[in-house]
C-alpha cells in the first residue's frame, strides 16, 4: 500500500508532481520558483482525463486514452511500474510516474518532515518538502554521486554562521567533506533556510516587543532560497551571506563581533579608565567622586553587538542613498546625502513613559509656523488638569479651542511659543509623530535627551530645512527663516526623502570605535532575551 501521498504533504506531492512529468527521466531538472498553493490547483491534463480524485484509482487502468494535449506527458509513464504496483490500498498513478529513486525520497522526504517538532521547525519542513516535491522528489545537492559545487560552498557559509550573529546550533547539517544520502541532503536544504531566514530577521518579530516598533522584515520563500543557493555553485556561500543586511553599519558591529572573540576590544578598556580618570579628576574638593560608569564583561559586549546586528535585520534593505536617519538611544540625527553624511544634529528623543517609535517612512514636506494640534492625551491628562478643566484659561494662553460634534479639540496658534516652534517636518504616518523645533533650545545641552512625548525635537532646525531640501533647490537656510510669521506656509520636497528612526545602543562611529549607550527604552535587554544572549 502506498504510503507516500497519504501522509502530510500527499497533495501538494501529487499536484506537483504533474508540474515534474516532463523531467522523470533524464538530467536533474533546474529548481523552480516554489510551489505555492496546492489545494486550489486545477487537476493536470493527465488527471482529468482518467477522471480520478488525487491521482487515486481502486484499479490500474487497462488502457490509457490520449488525447492531442496529454500525449506529451504519456511517454513518461513506466508501463512495468502500473504493472508491478500493488493494488491492496488503491492504485497510485502519480506513485507509478517515479522511478526507484524517486520513490525512495519520496518515502524518505514524508518521514523526515512528519518527524518535525514545533511550529516553527513543521513549517519550515513542510515548506522543504513542497519544494522537493515539486522537483519531482530529486536530490538538489548530489549528483553522480558527489556533492555539486554548491554544496560546500553552502556549508562552509553555515559553519561561519556566528559571525553574524546567527544560531543553527539545533541544525545538524552535513559536513562539506562526505557525502551523505537523503537524510544529509534533508538537513543541508533545512540549514540553508533557517540561516537565511533568521539572516533576514525571522527571529523576534519586532512587534512583539513592543507595538511602537513599526518594522516589519520581510523573509525570503523557501523554495526561493533552495532555488537560488543550490544553483550558485561555488558562490552558494556568498549568495547565502546575502540574506543579511547589507548596511555598512551591520558589517561593522560584524567586524567587531568577530574582533572580540578573537583578541577582545582594547578601545573599550581605554575609554573605561579615561572615563573613570575624568570623573576622580572632576570630583568637587572635600566630596567623593562619583562612581564610574559600571564596566561591561566581553560576554555582555558580545551580547549588545548581537542584539544590534539583530535590529538592523528590520530596517528596510534599501535605506536610500540620501536619507536621513534618527538613532534615538544617541540623540543625534544625521542626514546622509549621496552616501555621505552632509548634516548632524542633536535632538531630543520621547521619554522612557512616551517612547518614540521606530520605524522608516519618507519626508514628504516642510511646515514653517505650523499649529500644534494638541494630542487627546495630553489635553486629558496635563492641561486639563493644570487649568483646573477651564477651557477658558487654555484659550486665554493663545490656544484656539474647538468643538464639533460634541468633541473639543485644542490647537495652539503659530508663535515663538508654540510649543513645536517656528518649523516641523512631515512624514505622515501611524504613529503621528514628526520632527520639529522647540521654543526651548536650552535642553539641547543636556546629554541625556529623553524629554518629549514622542516626537523628535531638532537642534537648529532651519540648517537642517536647507540640509533637507538639498543643493540647488533654492532654499537656503536664510530663505526658509524669511517664512517666519503668523500664516502657516509649506514648502514641498521635490522628491520624498526617506527617515529612518532607528534603535542603536551599540555602533561603530567614524574613527572605528565601538560606541555603547545606554539601554532607553529597555528593546535591547528584550532583544537579548529573546536571542537568549547573556547580558
Amino acid at each position: 500500500m502506498s504510503m507516500v501521498f497519504r501522509g502530510s504533504f500527499a497533495r501538494a506531492s501529487v499536484l506537483a508532481f504533474a508540474v515534474g512529468l516532463g523531467s522523470s527521466s533524464g538530467a536533474a531538472a533546474e529548481p523552480r520558483a516554489p510551489f505555492r498553493a496546492p489545494l486550489t490547483v486545477a487537476p493536470p491534463p493527465l488527471v482529468r482525463q482518467l477522471e480520478v480524485s488525487w491521482l487515486r484509482m481502486e484499479e490500474p487502468p487497462s488502457e490509457i486514452f490520449a488525447p492531442p494535449e496529454t500525449s506529451a506527458l504519456l511517454p513518461v509513464v513506466n508501463s512495468t511500474a502500473l504493472a508491478v504496483l500493488p493494488v491492496a490500498g488503491g492504485f497510485d498513478v502519480a506513485e507509478a510516474l517515479l522511478d526507484v529513486e524517486q520513490r525512495a525520497f519520496a518515502f524518505a522526504l514524508d518521514s523526515w518532515a512528519g518527524a518535525a517538532r514545533g511550529v516553527e521547525q513543521r513549517a519550515r519542513r513542510k515548506a522543504v518538502a513542497a519544494f522537493y516535491a515539486q522537483r519531482a522528489y530529486k536530490p538538489l545537492w548530489r549528483e553522480a554521486g558527489a556533492w555539486r559545487a554548491s554544496a560546500p560552498a553552502a556549508i562552509e557559509r553555515l559553519s561561519r554562521a556566528r559571525d553574524d550573529g546567527l544560531d543553527l546550533r539545533g541544525l545538524a547539517y552535513p559536513s562539506e567533506t562526505k557525502l551523505g544520502g537523503d537524510a544529509d541532503e534533508l538537513a543541508l536544504s533545512e540549514a540553508v533556510v533557517a540561516y537565511a531566514a533568521q539572516a533576514s530577521g525571522g527571529r523576534i518579530d519586532p512587534r512583539r516587543l513592543s507595538r511602537l516598533i513599526g518594522a516589519h522584515p520581510a523573509l525570503p520563500d523557501a523554495g526561493a532560497v533552495l532555488a537560488t543557493i543550490a544553483a550558485a555553485g561555488s558562490r552558494a556561500g556568498d549568495l547565502l551571506q546575502d540574506y543579511n543586511p547589507p548596511h555598512e553599519g551591520y558589517r561593522a558591529l560584524r567586524g567587531k563581533l568577530v574582533e572580540l572573540r578573537s583578541a577582545g576590544l582594547p578601545e573599550l578598556d581605554r575609554r573605561f579608565a579615561e572615563a573613570a580618570h575624568s570623573i576622580a579628576h572632576d570630583a568637587a574638593p572635600g566630596r567623593e567622586a562619583p562612581s564610574a560608569p559600571p564596566r561591561r564583561s566581553n560576554a555582555q559586549v558580545e551580547a549588545e553587538i548581537i542584539a544590534n546586528m539583530e535590529r538592523w535585520r528590520w530596517l528596510p534593505r534599501e535605506l536610500g542613498e540620501s536619507r536621513i536617519e534618527v538613532n534615538i538611544p544617541d540623540f543625534e540625527l544625521a542626514l546622509v546625502r549621496d552616501g555621505h553624511v552632509a548634516h548632524r544634529a542633536r535632538v531630543i528623543v520621547g521619554k522612557e513613559g512616551t517612547p518614540t517609535p521606530v520605524f522608516s517612512d519618507k519626508m514628504q514636506f516642510i511646515i514653517v509656523n505650523p499649529y500644534w494640534n494638541v494630542p487627546p492625551s495630553i489635553l486629558t491628562k496635563e492641561m486639563l488638569p493644570k487649568f483646573g478643566g477651564d477651557l477658558g484659561a487654555i484659550a486665554a494662553r493663545g490656544y484656539e479651542v474647538i468643538t464639533r460634534k460634541g468633541q473639543t479639540f485644542v490647537r495652539q496658534k503659530p508663535g515663538e511659543s508654540n510649543a513645536l516652534g517656528r518649523i516641523k517636518f512631515m512624514f505622515p504616518n501611524d504613529f503621528s509623530v514628526y520632527l520639529h523645533d522647540t521654543p526651548n533650545h536650552a535642553l539641547f545641552a543636556s546629554a541625556h535627551r529623553a524629554l518629549s512625548h514622542g516626537c523628535v525635537r531638532v537642534d537648529q532646525p532651519f540648517r537642517l530645512a536647507e540640509a533637507v531640501l538639498g543643493p540647488g533647490s533654492g532654499w537656503p537656510e536664510e530663505r526658509v527663516r524669511k517664512l517666519i510669521g503668523g500664516n502657516e506656509r509649506y514648502i514641498n520636497l521635490s522628491r520624498p526623502l526617506p527617515i529612518h528612526i532607528e534603535y542603536f545602543t551599540a555602533f561603530v562611529d567614524d574613527a572605528g570605535r565601538l560606541q555603547l549607550r545606554g539601554d532607553l527604552y529597555g528593546y535591547s535587554a528584550k532583544v537579548r532575551q529573546a536571542l537568549g544572549l547573556e547580558g
